[in-house]
């Protein structure tokens, strides 16, 4: 089986079909419910859509709970995450209006705050259970046009997967090989052992044994509807220990006809809470799960947000009314720093929506909370800030009345005059944040205005939305950043200076040398280039293979903005965000052809954390490629390269071992 490490390993998730089929009437109850009663599912797969249509369409018994809108996509999105949920959207698949179905997925998957979109691909049959029925009813053109013009769409860094019947002659059915395979990420078969007259056991192994050659990652939908409690519970321990699934789902949750809360807990205990995905013949590759989350640094470090951080959920919108008409409110542009930021008019004396910032903490400790006033646009003299912290493990909530219109390109301190909804004296400036807890250093700001606009200079009223950082307030000593690869020894030691190996390579550390500085020109076969940054290579006795899998440590304490496969060229990337030690700003780090990624998307890490390891760039050709850039498009475009262009490098990005020698501490 694969072992590449995969946005579903780890995951034990529940799909959820339609609000009638609840017992609870919100979001909020549904997640506590499922923390409560079976701690190890961390994941939750929504149905959003049938075809074009919106799951709402068809039940709309529980209003808190039906998707209408793009809107309530992101609301299920961002009342998961604070309770420490990922949520996952499910759509079954119809081929009937391509071009309307295209844009509704290509929405969900791009700005509904999801972690990942899976691809019900079923035709259509009175033998299917009710919550799967109206499936695909197109042919190999209207399933290629599908499939190729949704990953056109959503781009690489989406998570697509396919839902699928893996009984012989049904994936073809659905022209899942032809049209579909090349552009998924994961096969999520439906081991519906019930519906296929045979035990959990059996149905597993079957499905095993068709779909291993595949050579893409298996994630099996087990039958949790019409079986009993101790069926799931073993079809859920055969998965796990006779094939070593690295993720599973079961389909699914709810008291009319799923899986009841009361028998969560049992079915899910057979389920290991951390693991290691260790399949015979290939090393063991930590989970993206078990790796670098919340708390995995030992000590504070400051963490940023802005509204490019949407896709990865730190930044949420949530509207009241309408939410095409309010959408379409917003500017974007960008700070004077380029980082994200949008703007538009706010709303007197009623709200119509919230924006929500979520950090990436690495430790308890006490922050200041700071929000970035741009120049203009931001003219609000009561922006409301709601904030939620956790002194002595007590839940906290406060109001901080923020004036944007005297500030001018600068970083701004939240003051909460109200804790807990009680005058404060003196106003709260110190928020005590621990990353146990979901929603700690949450921050929530208001749309909303008691100052009539028509009394203000113009008569109007914007607020600007842009970063927002969580900045501790006894930093540690200065620790500065370190070479990417090398011993423990080699990295905290005296970085290497005038040093050359073959009378040729700049040497950083120990025997790792680069090969390709920043400026070069080279070939690349069929153009020139000029590089980035650094392409680190190792000498040793095994000649080009010397630094094949060699592990890859964080420069700096940091968040990983992204890390996944980007090309053919780039493969696998990691970029990083790491703050500069007593400075009011960030620098950018990618380590690209990187193989077996051990951190995920707004995981952090502290300086000197095994992240990855060298990768294969070409055929017998090993190496780190590594660059700095305090330019934030690296956030945005990971395989960002000027080719051949001088001036553009050097505008974009630094030389990578002169600014780590000049910040290195020496231990």
């Amino acid at each position: 089986m694969p072992v590449d490490p995969n946005l579903f390993d780890g995951r034990l998730a529940v799909f959820i079909w339609q609000p009638n089929s609840l017992a609870e009437a919100s979001i909020g109850q549904l997640a506590d419910a499922l923390r409560a009663a079976a701690p190890n599912v961390n994941a939750v797969i929504i149905r959003v859509a049938t075809g074009a249509g919106w799951q709402g369409r068809l039940d709309a018994g529980k209003p808190n709970l039906a998707i209408r809108a793009l809107a309530d996509v992101q609301r299920w999105a961002a009342e998961l995450a604070v309770r420490g949920l990922e949520c996952h959207a499910w759509a079954l698949l119809r081929g009937c209006t391509l071009q309307r179905e295209l844009e509704r997925l290509a929405q969900i998957a791009l700005d509904g705050g999801v972690c990942s979109l899976v691809l019900d691909l079923e035709r259509d049959s009175p033998s299917q259970p009710p919550e799967r029925r109206g499936g695909f009813s197109g042919g190999p053109p209207e399933a290629e046009a599908l499939a190729v013009g949704l990953r056109e769409r959503v781009g690489p860094d989406v998570h697509l997967g396919v839902m699928f019947d893996p009984r012989p002659g049904r994936p073809q059915a659905v022209h899942l090989q032809r049209a579909w395979f090349p552009e998924v990420d994961s096969l999520h078969p439906t081991v519906f052992h019930r519906q296929f007259g045979q035990t959990p056991r059996q149905a597993l192994q079957e499905t095993y044994d068709s779909l291993l050659a595949w050579g893409k990652p298996i994630y099996p939908v087990l039958q949790a509807f019409g079986t009993p409690a101790l069926e799931i519970a073993d079809a859920l321990a055969a998965a796990a220990e006779l094939h070593h699934a690295p993720g599973a789902s079961l389909f699914r949750y709810g008291a009319a006809g799923g899986l009841g809360r009361a028998e969560l807990g049992q079915v899910t205990a057979r389920w290991p809470a951390a693991r290691l995905i260790a399949p015979a013949g290939r090393r063991a590759v930590r989970a993206a799960h078990t790796g670098s989350g919340p708390g995995s640094a030992s000590r504070p470090v400051l963490s940023q947000v802005d509204p490019d951080d949407e896709r990865s959920g730190l930044f949420t919108i949530g509207y009241y009314g309408d939410s095409t008409s309010l959408a379409a409110g917003w500017t974007r542009d960008h700070d004077g720093a380029g980082r994200a930021r949008l703007y538009r008019d706010v709303s007197y004396n009623r709200q119509t929506l919230y924006v929500g910032y979520s950090p990436r903490l690495a430790a308890r400790g006490l922050y200041n909370i700071e929000v970035f006033v741009p120049r203009n646009h931001a003219t609000i003299r009561d922006g409301h800030y709601f904030i939620v912290d956790d002194p002595r493990g007590v839940r906290r909530e406060s109001l901080a009345l923020l004036d944007q219109s005297p500030h001018y390109d600068v970083w701004v301190p939240l003051r909460a005059a109200l804790v807990n909804g009680a005058p404060a004296d003196p106003p709260l400036t110190e928020y005590a944040l621990d990353p146990s807890f979901p929603d700690a250093g949450r921050v929530n700001v208001a749309d909303i205005t008691f100052v009539d606009p028509a009394t203000l200079p113009g008569g109007r009223c914007e607020i600007s939305v842009g970063a927002v950082r969580w900045r501790p307030i006894e930093p540690p000593a200065a620790t500065g950043f370190d070479s990417p690869v090398g011993t423990e020894v080699e990295r905290a030691g005296v970085f290497a200076d005038g040093q050359r190996l073959f009378n040729r390579y700049d040497v950083w550390c120990g025997n790792w040398y680069d090969a390709n500085p920043i400026g070069t020109r080279y070939w690349l076969g069929n153009r020139w280039a000029i590089h980035t940054g650094a392409d680190i290579n190792l000498s040793g006795p095994a000649g080009v293979l010397a630094d094949k899998d060699a592990p890859v440590y964080a420069v700096g304490d940091g968040r990983v903005v992204s890390a996944g496969f980007v090309s053919p060229g780039w493969k696998n990337i990691i970029i990083m965000e790491h703050p500069m030690p007593g400075e009011d700003r960030v620098i950018y780090a990618r380590y690209a052809h990187v193989d077996n990624m051990l951190v995920r998307a707004n995981d952090v890490a502290a300086r000197g954390q095994q992240i990855c390891t060298i990768g294969q760039y070409a055929p017998n050709n090993y190496h780190l490629h590594f660059d700095l850039s305090f330019d934030p498009i690296l956030k945005t475009l990971p395989g960002h390269w000027p080719g051949d262009n001088l001036d553009l490098v050097l505008q974009v990005y630094v030389d990578p071992k002169d600014f780590i020698k000049q910040r290195h501490v020496i231990r």
